[in-house]
């Protein structure tokens, strides 16, 4: 089912500054807060052309970075070509590039009209909604990410779950824009908050598909190749009594299209690393569609099982 997302926004506190910051970090904020809005004034079509640019330049910059991505290209499509992996990584810093002037917008534009975009699945929201059942909104590592925020939250009333910037100022400038749109931010270590909004029957957005070696995680094949993956997601449903809808959105040129899964049967079923697999296996499906806007840049295979150590690692 396509829908078009109405226009009117649920309605959120408006957040002010969380970080104590010098008068020196206070002026680089006022700084980069008028660039940001400068590049967010620009038209959709002039941010993505130039953001691509600024991406492709960009791949000059971090060779290690690239023999990551290769690796892990390598790693998970072991029948493709080295032609292959360079054209998807090119497309990628396109990608990277233009979705992140994209992300600025989100943060610090004029949202209304939004991008043109359908919603796939929305009915599953709706669903636990109507029920008083949390929701965990199961997102992934794409360089469209902050806009697969912006456009849940445009629609309900979203948590975004989300890794603090080890740098205040930045830290602050990408958050200012972020509680425009969400009711709420929340640590990923602040499980207690997470669990205590989903009891509410609030919803949260979150990706936990990044290498994760802790007490909560499991050697769990991904794309083949067994290494350390969160439990988190089916953990997090358990104690919060909540409803998993894989959550992906992608971006073809202009136009976004919002897909939301429906819940997988019996989930939780009390074996987090089975649960745990099944997610993967769709977050790998969402992957194929389109490989280029996957964060190939994390160092994913890092932590593999023992009966795989020997196979090709990233590069140090």
């Amino acid at each position: 089912m396509h829908t078009e997302v109405p226009a009117v926004m649920p309605t959120v506190k408006i957040y002010f500054m969380t970080h104590s910051l010098s008068f020196l970090q206070k002026i680089s904020l006022c700084l980069l807060t008028w660039l940001l809005r400068a590049i967010a004034a620009l038209p959709q079509s002039a941010r993505l052309r130039i953001g691509a640019l600024l991406g492709r330049l960009s791949k000059r910059f971090v060779g290690k970075r690239r023999k990551i991505m290769a690796q892990n290209l390598q790693t998970a499509f072991p029948d493709s070509t080295a032609a292959w992996r360079d054209e998807i990584i090119n497309e990628h810093f396109d990608r990277l590039g233009a979705d992140a002037l994209e992300s600025i917008w989100g943060w610090y534009g004029k949202t209304e009209p939004p991008p043109a975009h359908t919603v796939t699945g929305a009915e599953h929201v709706e669903a636990a909604l109507a029920r008083g059942q949390g929701v965990i909104l199961n997102a992934g590592h794409f360089t469209q990410g902050e806009m697969s925020v912006y456009l849940a939250a445009r629609r309900w009333p979203v948590h975004a779950v989300y890794r603090p910037n080890d740098n205040p100022v930045i830290d602050e400038l990408i958050n200012v824009g972020r509680r425009k749109h969400v009711v709420s931010l929340i640590d990923r270590e602040n499980t207690r908050a997470m669990v205590r909004t989903l009891k509410k029957g609030g919803i949260i957005w979150t990706a936990a598909d990044q290498s994760f070696h802790g007490k909560q995680s499991a050697f769990i094949p991904f794309f083949g190749v067994q290494c350390t993956t969160n439990l988190a997601i089916p953990i997090l449903a358990r104690m919060g009594n909540a409803v998993v809808l894989p959550y992906y959105v992608r971006r073809s040129g202009e136009t976004y299209e919002v897909i939301v899964h429906p819940p997988l049967d019996n989930l939780p079923s009390g074996d987090d690393v089975a649960d745990t697999a099944r997610l993967v296996h769709v977050l790998e499906e969402e992957i194929r569609a389109k490989p280029s806007a996957y964060l190939w840049g994390h160092r994913r295979y890092k932590n593999r099982a023992p009966d795989q150590a020997e196979a090709a690692v990233e590069p140090e």
